[in-house]
């Protein structure tokens, strides 16, 4: 098979998944969400079966990937649930689809959602079932994000706030040390490469290569307390310490140089 045929086939399962996608999001929150609500329980329980409901749909949409041969996921040496319980995950952020894995992989955890996709009529149902966080108020994401780590929850954030394009320069916003250093969670960096890039910074949905990418993610492991951080300092500034020390953290990780153009 030509690899321009490769590619357009490539196209065709990928607009065919995602569509998939749309259209089961909708359906779990027309019909599967209210049969849930008719069970009772405590909320918080309702919630984690939301959240292990979404990454069930998401692991199925990534096994669909695979096996069409879009993507294939090399997960090394991530730490299990049990570990991540009451943690925050701080990741890279090449690829639209980095989510989707993230929550495959992590079956329970919760994320921090744009407001468009909170207030969506389709999808927008799905994660306030699940206790996923809006982002619509940085007070009330903070309060949110605390009462969520505090309940155990594995809460997933990308400190740089946007996709990243290989070997740019990191600058990360100061909501995630904020959290860090208000909740006192542990913080776990998950390290991300798409290898050619796949739904980059401004991708559409339709750039597909024609190989298959590699998405490796790796070196998730629990961070230190940073030094130079007296619990005495003003918490402003705390902040900008520890995202300064998050930044070079992320920027000095190995990152496989990517080999292909998309």
């Amino acid at each position: 098979m030509s690899r321009t045929l490769r590619r357009w086939l490539k196209i065709l399962v990928s607009g065919a998944l995602f569509a998939l996608l749309a259209i089961g999001g909708a359906l779990a929150s027309f019909l599967v969400l209210p049969f849930l609500a008719l069970r009772r329980g405590d909320p918080a329980a309702a919630q984690a079966r939301s959240a292990r409901m979404i990454s069930r749909f998401f692991r199925g949409f990534v096994l669909g990937l695979e096996g069409s041969g879009i993507l294939r996921v090399e997960a090394e040496d991530l730490p299990g649930m049990e570990a991540l319980g009451g943690s925050l995950v701080l990741a890279d952020h090449p690829s639209y689809l980095d989510i989707v894995i993230l929550i495959a992989l992590l079956p329970g955890a919760i994320c921090v959602v744009k407001e468009g996709v909170w207030r969506n009529p389709f999808f927008g149902p799905l994660v306030r079932s699940a206790g996923f966080i809006p982002n619509i108020d940085p007070e009330r994401t903070l309060a949110s994000g605390q009462a969520a780590l505090a309940a155990g929850k594995t809460l997933i954030i990308f400190p740089d706030g946007t996709r990243t394009l290989p070997g740019q320069r990191r600058r990360f916003h100061r909501g995630s040390a904020h959290l860090a250093l208000a909740s006192g969670a542990p913080i776990f960096a998950f390290h991300i490469t798409a290898d050619p890039p796949l739904l980059a910074k401004g991708h559409r949905w339709y750039h597909i290569p024609a190989e298959t990418v590699v998405f490796r993610i790796r070196s998730a492991r629990a961070l230190p307390r940073p030094e130079g951080l007296p619990a005495g300092d003003p918490l402003g500034r705390r902040s900008r310490r520890l995202t300064q020390a998050l930044e070079g953290l992320f920027q000095q990780a190995p990152h496989d140089a990517p080999r292909h153009a998309p």
